[in-house]
């Protein structure tokens, strides 16, 4: 659909501008919330956090008016990835191996990919999420950095010195309540909350936790300190789970 013709100096133009696209701005930002979505569901919590933190920012923008193609815009924080680029280096093996299955880590704050979408689903097209086309490689690099960075901050003693705020630790105690039982679970949950807190930050517990459910996470060694520590913790603030076994 074009624009109207008109006359300039008795030569007829025809404006060759579209009138509409495929992707309003309205579409564009629900493309963007999804996409950040995907992202915070399937990364490792470190990540969440630099977006809880606004050290994250996306950005969808319409590449051509008259095609479904877009442009993503990832702003990463510098720190997150000099410190993951610092941790890969030290392991020359496994940067390597992953170099070889097509991972890396990314190398500036701006990280962007160009991919086509379904207008009706607002997703994007199949092809555009393998691991050897620019979005799922985005994807990849940013899942792999801030997977290193959620394994390796589990026991920094830099992280460990972040405060807890009362909510964190009201947090902890509610989800202690609900996982365990004791002859009273208000002050055995408080006991076993300043435990943790005595050894880790709100941030680590959360990092700590999720290497507990994630097999090969738990697998590179990390995150072991931790259970031994809720389990003693469990122990001597007299907590049994719900099956009257203390939790592994």
């Amino acid at each position: 659909m074009f624009g109207l013709n008109t006359y300039l100096g008795g030569i007829l133009f025809l404006a060759c501008s579209p009138l509409w696209a495929c992707l309003d701005q309205p579409s564009l930002q629900a493309l963007a919330d999804k996409e950040m979505q995907y992202l915070l569901q399937r990364i490792p919590p470190a990540f969440a956090d630099a977006v809880s933190d606004q050290l994250i920012q996306g950005h969808m923008t319409a590449k051509a008016s008259d095609t479904c193609q877009v442009r993503w815009q990832l702003t990463l924080p510098e720190r997150d990835i000099a410190e993951a680029r610092a941790l890969l280096q030290a392991e020359p093996a496994k940067q390597i191996m992953l170099a070889a299955q097509g991972y890396q880590i990314p190398e500036q704050t701006n990280v962007e990919a160009e991919f086509t979408v379904d207008q009706a689903t607002l997703q994007p097209l199949h092809p555009e999420v393998l691991q050897t086309a620019p979005l799922g490689k985005l994807r990849a690099s940013v899942e792999l950095m801030y997977a290193m960075l959620t394994q390796a901050r589990t026991n920094s003693r830099q992280e460990a010195q972040l405060p807890w705020a009362q909510a964190e630790l009201e947090s902890v105690q509610t989800s202690c309540q609900q996982q365990f039982r004791a002859d009273d679970s208000k002050k055995a949950c408080a006991c076993y909350s300043q435990g943790l807190a005595e050894k880790y930050s709100a941030r680590q517990v959360k990092y700590n936790r999720y290497l507990l459910t994630n097999p090969y996470a738990f697998a590179t060694g990390n995150g072991g300190e931790f259970k031994q520590l809720d389990k003693a913790l469990q122990a001597s603030c007299g907590l049994s789970s719900s099956s009257g076994l203390i939790s592994n």
